[in-house]
């Protein structure tokens, strides 16, 4: 009987300690959007019209998807396993984000300034993630982009699977479909065969994991009295995922990566608070982001349950600003946290060196900053009523746990008057 015990409790722990180093990448995306939300952070909105474009690449990234897309036109087996070996425990991070504001009247109450703006933006991030990663009987469910009914559900979740099987059509005969009661499971089953497949143990997967949020709504910036600032904002919000196990035997019988039939859109109220504090050239402030507050509009109930969740994002930031004429030097420090990462993956420092004129309408800057994985440098020009910012996120080392780091390079373009 002890000896029982012993090996449940060796086995428990070996589950656990698999279960925490295993590769997800949706909190893999989590980390490196709130790392460039961090950049974003440091490069405030004034209160102005403004038009701002941002765009973050992984330089494999097209590589990546140049190869997949030709294993899958191939049509071999051995082609499409050998580029999913050939990309093994890396990455691909893409972002794109778009921002609209328009400034309203200013008002004050006692020590109390407020600058309101009307704001929307559109952001859209996505990441690719290839390992060999262990198949519990729920994720067969994730390598599917439609709605799963009830019925069908616990047929594929009882089954037993072989590589290579369709999973929706294991033997090749039609009798999984056939054996359902239910004629709207029916009917997706039978219209989906030949898409999805149980994969082969020994080869990486593709993990696929893509997002766009849209927000619009009233983003406040304020000061009261002589040393408190920040900002209170009020937006809903429309966001839809889409999360996907694909496998070499999918990608090699030309599975198209497609959207799913019925999007996932869910409709939210929340809200943004900064509350900051500044004496002399020195600041601090603590901040939470994407606070949800209400869900205004819930998915349609057909289509796949969103998989990135709410979870808001919680940050401290310090800095100080030394000047000199038209020379200032800013160094700072601070670090961000949302669930699905540690806390030592949001810690960052850094310093930001510039000249300006004219009341910082004309103005270069060089920023540089590091974290955990990577370091990033920053030049930025600023020309009257234009900015452009391009950085590059270099790896400071070249695996985050078993994750092959790579270089992101984005740029932001902003128009304000």
């Amino acid at each position: 009987m002890k000896r029982m015990k012993s090996l449940l409790a060796i086995s428990t722990v070996a589950l656990l300690s698999q279960s925490l180093s295993a590769y997800d990448v949706v909190n893999r995306y989590k980390i490196i959007d709130d790392k460039l939300k961090t950049e974003q952070m440091l490069r405030p909105f004034g209160h102005d019209f403004l038009i701002d474009i941002g765009a973050g690449i992984n330089k494999n990234v097209t590589g990546v998807v140049k190869d997949i897309s030709d294993a899958s036109k191939g049509g071999t087996l051995a082609s499409a396993q050998a580029i999913l070996l050939k990309y093994d425990k890396t990455e691909q991070t893409v972002k794109v984000n778009l921002t609209v504001g328009i400034p309203i009247f200013s008002f004050s109450a006692w020590d109390l300034k407020v600058q309101p703006n009307i704001r929307a933006n559109v952001d859209f991030g996505a990441n690719l993630g290839i390992r060999t990663s262990v198949l519990s009987p729920s994720d067969i469910l994730d390598m599917m982009n439609i709605t799963i009914p009830a019925e069908l559900k616990t047929i594929i979740l009882s089954h037993t699977y072989t590589a290579g099987q369709d999973i929706l059509d294991p033997a090749n005969d039609g009798a999984l479909c056939a054996s359902l009661t239910d004629p709207v499971a029916q009917g997706i089953c039978t219209a989906e065969k030949g898409k999805y497949f149980y994969p082969d143990a020994t080869t990486p997967d593709m993990f696929m994991f893509a997002k766009l949020d849209g927000k619009v709504g009233l983003f406040n910036d304020y000061t009261y009295g002589e040393h408190f600032f920040g900002n209170f904002n009020l937006y809903g919000m429309v966001r839809t995922d889409i999360y996907q196990r694909i496998n070499a035997k999918m990608i090699s019988t030309g599975s198209k990566i497609e959207l799913p039939k019925k999007a996932n859109n869910e409709t939210t109220m929340q809200a943004d608070y900064r509350l900051g504090y500044q004496n002399s050239n020195y600041t601090v402030f603590v901040s939470v982001e994407e606070l949800k507050l209400n869900k205004m509009k819930a998915r349609d109930p057909l289509s796949k349950e969103q998989t990135y969740g709410y979870d808001p994002l919680l940050r401290l930031h310090a800095d100080a600003t030394y000047k000199y004429s038209a020379l200032s030097l800013q160094p700072f420090f601070g670090f961000h946290k949302r669930s699905g990462y540690g806390f030592s993956d949001g810690v960052y420092g850094g310093a930001a060196v510039g000249a300006h004129v004219w009341g910082e309408r004309l103005g270069l800057q060089l920023r540089g900053m590091l974290d955990k994985q990577y370091i990033t440098i920053s030049p930025r020009l600023k020309l009257w009523l234009m900015q452009l910012e391009y950085s590059m996120k270099a790896p400071v080392k070249s695996t985050d746990g078993d994750v092959k780091l790579s270089a992101i390079h984005s740029l932001d373009f902003r128009l304000f008057f």
